[in-house]
């Protein structure tokens, strides 16, 4: 894996911004988010490595619009991976994780669960994690609270697992009872979600850097890198079919830090393998 360091200069560039701008009939605002201008974004490069899993293939007749954050808004939170790059497989795994034992009810409000105790302790600190390795994490190891392991990380540090809690209590794993492949279709997804938040993956191509707000469609530009996210609703909007999704760049980026991404078609291969994380 190259890790690169990228500053808000290079991530950044007018006259591509410019280009975005005057695409006739765009169907999302393309601009320069706070995120951006507020700190150095570390870029992770590297190649997809899906691990094979079988498909579950969910069959019926989902609603026509479906979203968590219409639902229980109380069991979603944006969070913010900061300068640690690979942190994507961990908040989005187990921010699913999280806001699936609020959905079920296994949690009587939403608890944040440790993304740091997974970086240390499966050893992949901010170099990256795989969706089927923080999903087999869940289930055979499991997690703390957030508030027992507060996330730490960042580039350049190398957190050691941790064998208490931070304040020297106990350390109480909690685990999930299994995960399930549900990208075998668009309509599995839909209904895969109507049962709890879903990780997936999104291939990143230059253009997404400059996304505001609408439904996103790679337009210009090339590929950058692979981020882990997470499926928390559908919709429709004037006749575009669109997926809603959290990423982990913290409320000021996107939509309240979530984005729509055209729904149905593959966009940027975020229907090839996703996970319904069940508690």
């Amino acid at each position: 894996m190259i890790t690169l360091a990228v500053s808000f200069s290079r991530v950044h560039n007018k006259s591509f911004l410019e280009m975005l701008k005057n695409i006739p009939d765009l169907s999302w605002t393309p601009g320069v988010s706070q995120y951006f201008l507020d700190e150095s974004i570390q870029v992770s490069k590297s190649q997809r490595m899906n691990q094979f899993t079988q498909k579950t293939r969910y069959v019926g007749a989902p609603p026509s619009s479906f979203s968590w954050l219409i639902e229980k808004p109380e069991c979603l939170k944006v969070s913010d991976k900061l300068t640690c790059s690979g942190a994507d497989g961990a908040f989005s795994s187990v921010g699913a994780f999280s806001d699936n034992r609020c959905i079920s009810g296994k949690d009587s409000s939403r608890v944040s669960y440790s993304e740091q105790y997974m970086l240390s302790c499966a050893n992949s600190q901010c170099y990256g994690i795989g969706m089927v390795s923080s999903q087999i994490f869940l289930k055979d190891t499991g997690v703390p609270t957030q508030k027992c392991v507060s996330f730490k990380s960042d580039i350049n540090k190398n957190i050691k697992c941790a064998t208490a809690c931070d304040d020297g209590s106990k350390l109480k794993l909690i685990k999930s009872s299994s995960f399930e492949d549900v990208c075998s279709d668009e309509q599995s997804i839909m209904i895969a979600l109507t049962k709890g938040t879903v990780q997936t993956t999104i291939d990143l191509y230059t253009d997404f850097f400059y996304y505001m707000e609408g439904i996103y469609k790679n337009v210009a530009g090339t590929f950058q890198n692979t981020e882990k996210v997470t499926f928390v609703g559908y919709g429709e909007e004037n006749g575009t079919k669109f997926w809603v999704v959290r990423n982990a760049w913290g409320n000021m980026w996107g939509e309240n830090g979530y984005f729509r991404i055209v729904r149905g078609i593959n966009e940027c291969e975020i229907e090839n393998q996703c996970f319904l994380t069940v508690v």
